[in-house]
């Protein structure tokens, strides 16, 4: 029986591997009665025997064994000798289960396809494609973060403490679909002071980043079929929650004046919808001037229509003051207006808002109450604190001065190593600023070339509804993105000198 055991391969010791023998010795054993090769009642070899087949001291084997008898997968008879145990605790057996399952003996099983329904297949696919382009790392040039480094971490704990110590069993309930009562209404006070947005705080839906704004409105508003007008080149992550619900997008390209409208309404004159970043163009940095807001508007009046306004970091503008919102020139209650916290205060918050027509409340909140809850209502308790005591404020005009340092030190090192390379387009303002390439060169394969670098570069083109490829460069749309706000001045200098190089 011994020689069996071991010839059937239940033990292979590797002296290579960190791990220590007995321990390779107790999973060898442990593998085998969960995979049922070691049966119940199956007769182990001595510790003796097995030490010397295996070329091992006698208590490296006593150690595995005595591990094995406490854990209850080996019995010992006095005078008989070590056996597999005849009574399992159930936990081994459904860890037995598990085992199995971990090994398929189909290679199709590891195939998504193998489960996932079309529309399924459709998301993961889109979805794929969208988080490629995302970075979970801080890194020069990361676009859509904010100065972390200068976030107010003690202020922030103190109203967290603040928060925690008045916490009722209510304020860590489930809370509302539409958020937390007193934030809503904070949020409507802000965002109609500062933004010239119309609205009441019923109207303020609180959701988890701007992400989750674009999926719910697409999912209520559009189908299979639908056509949506969307900026090219434009984000990437707010198309891909489009295509998911089912809809197509029909492209408005982007010039000095932002998307042209009339284009995408030739185009498309009975879309179901228009998705626009009005205030800062993404990628382009450029502004929706007022003639094409007006057109837009008209637009979706006429046509039973709906606009999306992504007002998503419209707080940073540093020649100027912040442009009133789209969604405030239209009095006919047609546009939906989405902002962010994850610009203004920190992306982990995963916080944002979605302004909502009075006629889609309802909706709206009936929708978030089926697919997720909103974030967390004593973050939500910590944020209106933040808002109401005046630190928002503060701090918004604090990252204000910071970011347009930032800004500054890209432009004059763009200036310095790559005048004759680079033509910076768009306003000044917003968290990223592009850049266009003045040659033959493709954007693409410098993008490439400057992310083996540790540098998170995103080529404009990318940015584009048909990604051309990495040879091809599309007039007009072939430059760079960088987004300066989360490198200090000295790491962006430095972040230049090197792209220069590749370049």
């Amino acid at each position: 029986m011994p020689n069996s055991i071991i010839g059937a391969g239940v033990v292979k010791l590797d002296a290579r591997k960190k791990e220590p023998l007995f321990r390779q010795i107790y999973n060898g054993i442990r593998d085998s009665i969960l995979e049922g090769r070691l049966t119940k009642g199956t007769a182990l070899p001595s510790s003796r025997e097995l030490a010397a087949q295996l070329n091992v001291s006698r208590m490296t084997v006593v150690n595995a064994f005595d591990q094995l008898l406490a854990e209850g997968y080996l019995t010992a008879v006095q005078g008989s000798g070590t056996f597999v145990s005849d009574d399992l605790p159930e936990e081994k057996q459904l860890a037995r289960f598990q085992f199995a399952v971990e090994k398929p003996r189909s290679k199709s099983l590891h195939s998504p396809g193998t489960y996932l329904s079309a529309g399924g297949k459709r998301l993961t696919n889109i979805a794929g494609d969208s988080r490629n382009a995302s970075d979970d790392k801080l890194r020069p040039f990361c676009p859509g973060v904010p100065a972390l480094d200068q976030f107010p971490f003690e202020v922030w704990a103190k109203l967290q403490r603040q928060v925690w110590r008045r916490a009722t069993p209510q304020d860590i309930s489930y809370g509302s679909a539409a958020g937390y009562g007193p934030l809503r209404k904070s949020i409507a006070d802000y965002v109609q002071a500062f933004r010239g947005v119309r609205c009441e705080a019923a109207q303020v839906m609180v959701v988890s980043g701007t992400q989750q704004a674009i999926d719910v409105t697409s999912r209520l508003l559009i189908g299979d079929g639908d056509h949506v007008l969307f900026e090219d080149p434009g984000y990437r992550t707010a198309r891909a929650a489009i295509l998911a619900a089912g809809a197509t997008v029909v492209p408005m390209p982007v010039d000095e004046n932002g998307a042209d409208v009339s284009y995408g309404i030739r185009k498309s004159p009975r879309a179901r919808m228009a998705y626009v970043t009005p205030s800062h163009q993404y990628p382009m940095g450029v502004t929706l001037s007022v003639e094409r807001r007006m057109q837009l508007i008209e637009w979706a009046v006429q046509n039973q229509s709906v606009i999306v306004e992504d007002d998503y970091d419209s707080e940073y503008r540093y020649a100027q003051h912040p442009i009133p919102s789209l969604q405030g020139l239209d009095q006919s209650g047609r546009t939906v207006y989405i902002g962010s916290f994850s610009k203004v205060v920190f992306p982990a918050m995963s916080m944002g808002y979605a302004v909502v027509p009075p006629a889609m409340v309802g909706a709206f909140e009936s929708a978030l109450g089926l697919i997720s809850r909103p974030p967390a209502s004593i973050d939500q308790m910590v944020l209106n604190e933040f808002i109401g005591k005046g630190h928002f404020e503060r701090h918004l005009r604090r990252m204000r001065k910071v970011h347009q340092e930032r800004r500054t030190a890209l432009v004059d090192s763009i200036e310095e190593h790559l005048a004759h390379k680079l033509q910076i387009v768009g306003s000044d303002a917003g968290l990223h600023c592009t850049a266009r390439i003045l040659g033959n060169q493709s954007d693409i394969a410098i993008a490439k070339r400057v992310r083996r670098r540790g540098i998170a570069m995103r080529a404009l083109s990318e940015c584009l509804l048909e990604k051309p490829q990495a040879a091809k460069r599309v007039k007009g749309y072939n430059g760079l993105v960088f987004g300066f706000a989360c490198s200090t001045p000295a790491a962006i200098r430095k972040a230049i000198r090197e792209i220069a190089e590749v370049i």
